[in-house]
């Protein structure tokens, strides 16, 4: 009696196969998908330090970053357009529209062109007179394509969180009775209305 007391009060140490893995199985489980997750990372961290498009290399690439920095400068506290990031944006947005990516390609082809012709070093070895230059002079033959490509530019920019953190307003601090020094000028102001009185 005792024996098979023992034996219902003792717990099953190892349960059902097929139902739940041992503490071992478990173990290798997660280190298992730790590795592959962890190679997965670094192949998607190769594939985007790659050249993202097989329509822009690197030369199209410094050429993009000369001409949209030439768009939006760098200013004040302000980044340019391809510190911001812009660089990356367009290349994105031509991965998700064909005719975006078209339109950049001919932009970027166009101002090689008009660069070749009129000197011997790229565009962006120029000095930023000469690119304006050599953009207005573009957007004479093409103002389609440039105003396209400019808006992209202004898209790729205002559309970063760093931009617009930077153009963030803060409401000014007024005074303790704030309400009463606003309302003031607009007191003193002759009623732009007529009065009636009951009779």
């Amino acid at each position: 009696m005792t024996c098979n007391t023992v034996e219902l009060i003792r717990p099953r140490t190892r349960p059902r196969r097929g139902t739940m893995p041992s503490r071992r199985e478990f173990l290798i489980r997660c280190v298992q998908f730790a590795v592959a997750l962890r190679a997965s990372i670094g192949a998607l961290a190769r594939l985007q330090s790659a050249e993202l498009s097989p329509g822009f290399g690197r030369q199209e690439l410094k050429l993009l970053a000369a001409a949209i920095d030439e768009v939006i400068p760098a200013s004040d506290r302000m980044p340019s357009a391809s510190a911001a990031g812009g660089i990356a944006y367009l290349q994105q947005l031509g991965w998700q529209y064909d005719s975006i990516s078209k339109d950049i390609e001919a932009f970027l082809h166009l101002l090689q062109r008009a660069c070749d012709e009129e000197s011997s070093i790229g565009f962006a070895d120029l000095e930023s007179q000469r690119r304006v230059t050599l953009m207005k002079g573009i957007e004479k033959s093409d103002a389609k394509l440039v105003s396209s490509f400019v808006a992209y530019t202004y898209e790729a920019y205002y559309t970063r969180p760093q931009v617009q953190g930077l153009l963030s307003c803060s409401v000014p601090a007024t005074a303790g009775d704030g309400d009463e020094l606003l309302l003031a000028p607009v007191r003193k102001l002759p009623g732009l209305y007529r009065e009636v009185h009951e009779q």
